[in-house]
């Protein structure tokens, strides 16, 4: 059979499934792509070697990470350490707090985290700070999602950065040569983010009434004291070693297994040398769902890169599309990306970087003018889709659904890339 046409019929189960729900999602990336190898001629042998080299590199790059992150983020919340600087702030700001105050909080803690480089230990970094603000004010935890993300993507034209990483590869480029087109595109975002305060501030109004808290904070600092785990004397050591994980995550770019590593071991010594453990079985179940679709995830794409499926779907997308569009293709698949990411992984996206390239070469266009605009925009698209592994840790974290959130989060990521090109076409940063 075609390669093509696999590539086609695996896309179309792929998708069927996401929008009708009669089989588990990762149940079919994990049996569908294999068949599909097979039927290719693979034998089972080339194809577990394929899918074993692919799986072995996501558990060195991301699963191990996990692990040790959520622990050390579970100790963290058990020990209340976010919860009293939740309690501090909303103290200090008195009257002050409110939702608004809360939206910008999650701009400005999210564009801070993502200096680590990774969305995974960003949403680490965010969610758990401000999830129980979110439920005092009972503000939508999807909503929050959309806004950290999207100050997370405005600031993904960093050089360590994984997405970095990902587009400078896919296209053969330098990364810090992209890095340095890509910024004007995170300023770009500016207005985006404001739109969304707006859009997400007018919702909760309606929904709930007002902007202040409507859950007492007596009742917080009550069900606070009641936890058993807490270690109050510990604050400041806690707050420290946490601190000391930031600066070697997004200063000096250690690997974050290692640092997650270290501050699991040294956090659980320190607070909870008997009964880590019991802290510890928390996390298996949140882990396990994660690392279910990690595996599937990765099933599918060692597939989709090692049978010539990339390579087809590429060809076929040159011999279709008609000549009065192939100057603008790039910009078409820029403002279609959040729509396309939600069924396709976004690896296979990048993958047609370098026909992109190609095309903008015949009129004139750089290379990196082509690919700067996919760095940060297509960050949006990462958190809504189901495709992605960090979208089900970043709905762990908020306590969401992926499904519901996916589905609520692609028509607001789709206006908000758009809002994104159009700002860069006024302010010249993208030049039609």
């Amino acid at each position: 059979m075609s390669v093509l046409i696999m590539a086609v019929i695996l896309i179309l189960i792929v998708v069927a499934t996401v929008i009708t729900k009669k089989a588990p999602f990762n149940f079919v990336l994990m049996i569908v792509p294999i068949v599909c190898a097979l039927l290719l001629g693979y034998s089972v042998k080339e194809t577990s070697t394929f899918v074993v080299g692919q799986l072995s590199s996501m558990m060195e790059s991301a699963g191990f990470m996990l692990l040790f992150a959520f622990l050390y983020f579970q100790m963290l919340t058990e020990a209340g350490m976010f919860d009293t600087i939740v309690m501090a702030v909303t103290k200090k700001l008195g009257n002050k707090m409110n939702v608004i105050v809360i939206m910008v909080l999650t701009t400005l803690i999210g564009g801070f985290s993502i200096l680590t480089g990774n969305f995974t230990p960003a949403y680490l970094i965010t969610f758990p700070i401000l999830v129980p603000l979110y439920k005092e004010f009972d503000f939508d935890r999807e909503a929050a999602f959309i806004i950290a993300q999207t100050a997370m993507s405005a600031l993904c034209f960093i050089p360590w950065g994984i997405g970095m990483a990902y587009t400078a590869s896919s296209a053969g480029l330098d990364a810090n040569e992209l890095a340095a087109a890509s910024m004007p595109w995170g300023l770009c975002f500016i207005p985006a983010i404001i739109l969304q305060w707006v859009y997400f501030g007018w919702k909760h109004k309606r929904r709930v009434g007002t902007f202040q808290a409507v859950v007492a904070i007596e009742k917080v600092e009550k069900e606070t004291q009641e936890n058993p785990n807490l270690r109050p004397k510990l604050f400041w050591v806690n707050l420290i070693i946490f601190i000391l994980c930031l600066v070697a995550l997004g200063v000096f770019g250690l690997d974050p297994y290692l640092v997650f590593i270290v501050a699991t071991v040294v956090t659980a010594m320190i607070n909870f040398p008997k009964n880590f453990g019991e802290i510890f079985a928390k996390v298996g179940p949140m882990y396990l769902n994660i690392l279910v679709m990690l595996i599937a995830i990765n099933i599918y794409q060692a597939v989709f890169n090692n049978t010539g499926m990339v390579g087809a779907l590429s060809d076929a997308l040159l011999a279709v599309c008609p000549d009065f569009l192939l100057r603008y293709i790039h910009i078409i698949m820029l403002l279609l990306c959040v729509v396309i990411i939600y069924v396709i992984p976004f690896q296979i996206f990048n993958a047609l970087y370098p026909i992109f390239i190609s095309i903008g070469a015949g009129f004139g266009i750089p290379a990196v003018a082509v690919i700067a605009p996919f760095v940060c925009n297509l960050s949006l698209a990462t958190s809504s889709t189901p495709t992605n592994s960090s979208t089900y840790t970043g709905c762990a974290l908020t306590e969401t659904e992926v499904q519901h959130f996916c589905k609520k989060a692609v028509p607001i990521q789709t206006v908000t890339n758009a809002v994104v090109v159009l700002t860069a076409v006024i302010f010249g940063v993208l030049q039609l």
